[in-house]
């Protein structure tokens, strides 16, 4: 398994995975050309998102993706973390949480400020896991700042 940056030859089986998250709330497929439209755009907008995924082989196993809250601000980029999924047989093996890693890396190399999460978007297992990589409540959202002078937390 390796972490790579998503194409866009790969947004079918991103679209697959993200049909994961959406059970709960009805009929994907019938919205899979928005999805398609939404993840295309992510990967165009390289500067102001980030779309990752674990390969094994060359089968995307898990995605990741963040986008800007303040894209063409001054200020540095505020992400929000939009979607994270991992195929079922290979949840609970630590490629949630090595894709998690990867992202906050990249994010800091990028001169990202923080990386938000909407409270209404997760379950409190998912807040639970956050919080092992540095991410507290604030407000109505859980973050994780990544300012220089915070030290790379690591999850093993």
């Amino acid at each position: 398994m390796y972490i790579d940056t998503a194409s866009t030859s790969d947004i079918s089986a991103l679209c697959d995975l993200a049909s994961l998250l959406e059970t709960q709330e009805g009929d994907f497929f019938g919205r899979r050309h928005q999805q398609v439209r939404r993840l295309g755009n992510l990967l165009l907008a390289k500067e102001h998102a980030l779309v990752l995924c674990i390969r094994d082989q060359e089968e995307v196993i898990a995605m990741l993706t963040l986008s800007s809250l303040n894209p063409g601000s001054d200020q540095p980029a505020i992400m929000r973390l939009n979607d994270m999924a991992v195929l079922p047989a290979y949840q609970g093996q630590g490629a949630g949480s090595m894709l998690l890693q990867a992202a906050i890396n990249q994010a800091r190399q990028a001169g990202w400020s923080k990386i938000v999460v909407h409270q209404t978007d997760i379950n409190p297992t998912i807040q639970q896991q956050l919080s092992r990589f540095g991410f507290s409540p604030a407000g109505q959202q859980i973050q994780l700042s990544l300012r220089a002078d915070k030290a790379s937390l690591s999850v093993a």
